[in-house]
C-alpha cells in the first residue's frame, strides 16, 4: 500500500537531511554513484545507503538501476527541480548570512527576463553597488514563465518583466522602461550601412527563427504576413547562441531592444533602420503592496533614475 502524502511529509520531515536531497541530485546529473560520491566528498558505499533511505521514505524508486548508470524514474524527474530549489535555498541563505555578518543592511531577491537584465539591471546596478555597498543584490536571470512561479511562491521582493496579464494579488506593477522590438544583425551584415530598409528587402533576407508563441514570433508574422521570408533551422531563446549565429552567418533577428541593447552599443551587432516602427510592451518592476524593506526601495530608486521613469 502506498504512503499518504501525509505520511510522506511526516517521514520527510523528521528523517531527511539536505544531504539526502544533494547525494541524489548529483547521481541525478552525473548518472552514476562512483561519479557522485566522489564529487561531494562520500565513500560509495555511503551514497548508496543514503539513496535507499530516501526512497524508502518517499515509498517509490528514484532511479532505474542498469548497467551503464542510473536513470531516472517518472517520481526522479518530478522530484528533481525540488531538490535544486532545496540546494539553492541553501546557497542562498549561506550568501545572505555571510553578507548579513559582515554588516550589511539589507537583501534583495531579484528576477529577472533577459531584456529586463540588459535593458535596466545593466544600468542601474553597477551605481547602486558603488553608492550602496552594504546591500546584497541577488539576481536570478530567467524566463517570463519561471518568473511567475517564482513570484507565486514568494522566492523574490522584486520581479523585473514585462506588465502581466494578470497582476498578482497584493503586488504592484510598475512601468520603467520603454522598449521596442528592433530588427538586428552581425556587425558585418551588408545592410548595415543602409539608412534605410523596406520590407521587400527584409524579406528576402534570412532570419533567425523565433520560437512560436513568443512575442516576437507573433510581431513577426504580422510583419509578413502569408508571405514570410526564408528562416533558419535554429529556434530558441538563448542569447548566446543568437549572438553567435548573427555574428557568424548573414542572419536577420527581431528581438526586443532592450535584450539587444549592450551588443549593439559595444559594436558586436548592428541594428537596421527599418520603415515601420515596431512597438512592444515596456520593462517595468514587480513588486509586493504595502511597506517596502530598505534594500527594495534602494533598487527602485536606482532603477528609476538610470531608467529617467518616475515614482
Amino acid at each position: 500500500m502506498n504512503p499518504t502524502p501525509s505520511v510522506i511529509r511526516q517521514r520527510l520531515l523528521a528523517r531527511a537531511r539536505l544531504r539526502h536531497w544533494l547525494g541524489f541530485a548529483r547521481v541525478a546529473e552525473l548518472g552514476s554513484v562512483r561519479r557522485a560520491a566522489e564529487s561531494i566528498g562520500l565513500a560509495q558505499p555511503a551514497l548508496t545507503t543514503m539513496l535507499a533511505d530516501l526512497e524508502t521514505l518517499l515509498g517509490a524508486p528514484l532511479f532505474e538501476r542498469h548497467a551503464r548508470g542510473m536513470r531516472l524514474t517518472p517520481l526522479g524527474r518530478t522530484l528533481l527541480p525540488t531538490a535544486r530549489r532545496l540546494l539553492a535555498a541553501i546557497d542562498d541563505a549561506a550568501e545572505q548570512a555571510d553578507a548579513l555578518q559582515r554588516r550589511a543592511r539589507g537583501v534583495v531577491r531579484v528576477a529577472a527576463i533577459g531584456g529586463a537584465v540588459s535593458g535596466l539591471l545593466a544600468r542601474a546596478l553597477p551605481e547602486l553597488s558603488r553608492r550602496r555597498p552594504e546591500l546584497l543584490v541577488q539576481l536570478a536571470e530567467t524566463d517570463a514563465f519561471q518568473l511567475d512561479q517564482m513570484v507565486g511562491r514568494g522566492d523574490v521582493d522584486v520581479a523585473l518583466c514585462r506588465a502581466p496579464k494578470v497582476v498578482p494579488d497584493g503586488w504592484r506593477f510598475e512601468p520603467l522602461l520603454d522598449d521596442r522590438l528592433a530588427v538586428i544583425a552581425g556587425a558585418a551584415h551588408p545592410l548595415r550601412r543602409r539608412r534605410r530598409v523596406d520590407l521587400a528587402r527584409l524579406r528576402r533576407e534570412t532570419w533567425l527563427a523565433m520560437p512560436v508563441g513568443s512575442a516576437a514570433r507573433d510581431a513577426f508574422d504580422a510583419l509578413f504576413g502569408d508571405d514570410p521570408p526564408p528562416m533558419c533551422g535554429v529556434s530558441g531563446r538563448t542569447s548566446s547562441i543568437l549572438w553567435a549565429m548573427l555574428e557568424a552567418r548573414p542572419l536577420l533577428a527581431l528581438v526586443p531592444a532592450s535584450v539587444a541593447r549592450q551588443l549593439v552599443a559595444a559594436g558586436a551587432l548592428v541594428e537596421l533602420r527599418i520603415e515601420r516602427p515596431l512597438p512592444f510592451e515596456p520593462l517595468g518592476a514587480l513588486v509586493a503592496d504595502g511597506e517596502r524593506p530598505e534594500g527594495v526601495a534602494w533598487l527602485l530608486e536606482a532603477l528609476r533614475m538610470q531608467s529617467g521613469a518616475t515614482a
